[in-house]
């Protein structure tokens, strides 16, 4: 059990098949300080942020090789079967699995990558939502942080996209990083 973590989420999508995944990292407070220390050591040049998207398959491997040095305990959900135009409900959907996840563990605040206000609006209607059907605890914290600003939101956004491609067929780095990975499938038709 992770006494005292805080949680980062990120998403990835893959509307052309049907795939939204929600992944969450789990980083225990007293960790924080050297992940974001390893995170920032893999930035190149004047690479502001590491974003999953803008790495090449070799620099990918790279990056996955370099978690595994962190014992990584993440969660993804996988919505699959998700029309392009019900992103929103995939999201709902993937969203409750994954915080009645957290709540079996010791998380006492949740770092969302930020959507812009209108997104946060709706994943902060979605929080209310789920604390008032009391499927989230009222003392859990929930925020939204700024990839530019902190690290440790890296780590979903990588977890997220090595998810999708595996739940799409290139499996190489998802077996990388599989230890301490709980990966849960929905429908999301």
């Amino acid at each position: 059990m992770n006494s005292g973590s805080c949680a980062y989420l990120d998403e990835s999508m893959r509307p052309e098949a049907g795939i939204y995944v929600l992944a969450a990292v789990l980083v225990p407070d007293r960790s924080a300080a050297p992940y974001r220390a390893a995170l920032q050591g893999l930035l190149m040049g004047r690479q502001p942020r590491l974003h999953w998207r803008d790495e090449g398959p070799k620099r990918r491997l790279e990056i996955a090789y370099a978690l595994t040095d962190l014992s990584l305990d993440t969660i993804a959900v996988v919505g699959t079967e998700m029309p392009a135009s019900k992103q929103k409900r995939a999201r709902r959907k993937c969203m409750e699995r994954l915080y009645w996840r957290l709540g079996r563990r010791d998380v006492h605040r949740v770092i969302m990558e930020s959507r812009g206000a209108a997104g946060n609006k709706e994943d902060l209607d979605m929080v209310n939502a789920l604390r008032a059907r009391r499927m989230l605890a009222n003392d859990l914290h929930v925020a939204w942080g700024d990839p530019r600003k902190e690290a440790l939101l890296w780590l979903p956004d990588i977890i997220a996209g090595v998810v999708a491609s595996g739940v799409t067929g290139h499996g190489e780095l998802l077996e990388i990083l599989s230890d301490g990975l709980v990966i849960d499938r929905l429908g999301c038709a």
